[in-house]
C-alpha cells in the first residue's frame, strides 16, 4: 500500500524541473540538416506540450535549452498563423524539432532519459535520507533532482528554485576573431540552411544580430538591422538577393574551420559536382518562374528543387 500511495502521488509530489542541455547537444546538427525535417508544426506543438506536461518541466528552461525568446515561443504555440505551414518560418520551429531529434540521438545521456530515472526514484518509495540527488551537471543537462519531493531538497543542496549550487551554466563565449581564417569563398549553404546555422551560432556564443553584423563589415549605425531583415525572410531562398546573404554564409563557414567541425554529406556532394565551378544549390522559387506546358519542380536527392520540362 504504502509503494502504491508513492506511485499515485507521484506527479502531486513531483515539483517543476529545470532542463538545461547536455554535453554533445550540438554535435548532431549537421545530420539533422541533412536528414530534413517533415514534422507539421500541429504535430510538434502537440509533441512540445507532452514532454512539458508529462514531465513537469518549466517552459521557461525548455525555451533556454532550444535557444528562442519567450515572444516567437509564444507565438509558435498558440498557432497565430493563417496557415499552420507559416509557422516553420519561427525560430522555434527548427529549435524544437532539432531539441527531440538529437533527444533520441543521445539515448541514456538525454534529457528525457534521466527524467525517467527520476521518476523511477520517486515512484519507489526511496525516502529523502536514502536517495542520492539526481543530478548530472555537464552530462545530461537535468538540473533538478527531477521526481523528489520538495521537502527533500533542501538536504541535499539545491538552491530554492531546484537548482545544484555547482551545476551553474556556464557562460557563452563571445563570437571569435575569424579574420585569419582562410575558406572557399564559394556560397554551399543555401539562404535557409544559413538561417538555422545563425540560429545554431546564438546558441553556442554570446551575440546577437547586432554583433553578428560586425562581424560579417556592417559597421554603419545599426549592424544588426540588414542581419534582422535577413532572418526574417523565409523559404530556401528567401533573402538570397540581399548582400548580406553571402557574408553570412561565408561566417557560417569560418565558424565551422574554427570550431574543426567536419563538411556535411551534403557540402561533400556539392563540392564534387561542381568541381571548380560554382555549386547548384537549387531552383530559386523565390523568383518567378514560367512553367511551360508538363513542366513542374521535383527534388533530388540532396533534397534541392530542379526544372524539370516534361519532355
Amino acid at each position: 500500500r504504502a509503494v502504491a500511495k508513492a506511485a499515485t502521488g507521484y506527479d502531486a509530489a513531483m515539483s517543476k524541473v529545470n532542463i538545461t542541455r547536455p554535453d554533445g547537444y550540438y554535435d548532431f546538427y549537421d545530420d539533422f540538416l541533412d536528414d530534413g525535417v517533415s514534422v507539421a508544426p500541429k504535430a510538434l506543438r502537440a509533441k512540445i506540450r507532452t514532454f512539458l506536461e508529462k514531465w513537469n518541466v518549466t517552459a521557461t528552461s525548455f525555451q533556454k535549452v532550444i535557444a528562442v525568446n519567450s515572444n516567437s515561443y509564444g507565438k509558435f504555440m498558440t498557432m497565430q498563423y493563417k496557415n499552420q505551414w507559416s509557422a516553420t518560418s519561427n525560430g522555434t520551429y527548427m529549435s524544437a524539432a532539432y531539441f527531440f531529434y538529437v533527444d533520441k540521438k543521445l539515448g541514456k545521456d538525454s534529457i528525457t532519459a534521466t527524467l525517467k530515472r527520476g521518476q523511477a526514484v520517486a515512484t519507489s518509495g526511496i525516502t529523502s535520507s536514502m536517495a542520492q540527488p539526481l543530478v548530472e551537471p555537464n552530462s545530461n543537462g537535468v538540473q533538478a533532482t527531477a521526481g523528489l519531493p520538495s521537502s527533500s531538497k533542501s538536504s541535499v543542496g539545491l538552491t530554492p528554485r531546484g537548482m545544484p549550487k555547482t551545476a551553474r551554466p556556464a557562460q557563452k563565449p563571445p563570437l571569435p576573431d575569424l579574420s585569419s581564417v582562410n575558406i572557399d569563398e564559394r556560397v554551399f549553404l543555401n539562404p535557409k540552411e544559413v538561417r538555422a546555422e545563425i540560429s545554431a551560432i546564438k546558441r553556442r556564443y554570446k551575440c546577437n544580430n547586432a554583433s553578428i553584423g560586425r562581424a560579417v563589415g556592417e559597421m554603419n549605425s545599426q549592424p544588426g538591422a540588414a542581419v534582422s531583415r535577413f532572418l526574417d525572410k523565409g523559404g530556401d531562398f528567401g533573402g538570397g538577393q540581399m548582400e548580406i546573404y553571402r557574408p553570412l554564409a561565408h561566417l557560417c563557414e569560418k565558424l565551422r574551420v574554427y570550431e574543426n567541425k567536419p563538411k556535411s554529406a551534403k557540402r561533400i556532394m556539392l563540392e564534387a559536382e561542381a568541381g571548380d565551378g560554382r555549386p547548384y544549390l537549387g531552383h530559386d522559387t523565390s523568383r518567378p518562374t514560367i512553367f511551360f506546358p508538363g513542366a513542374f519542380l521535383a527534388k533530388d536527392n540532396l533534397g534541392r528543387l530542379h526544372y524539370q520540362s516534361g519532355y
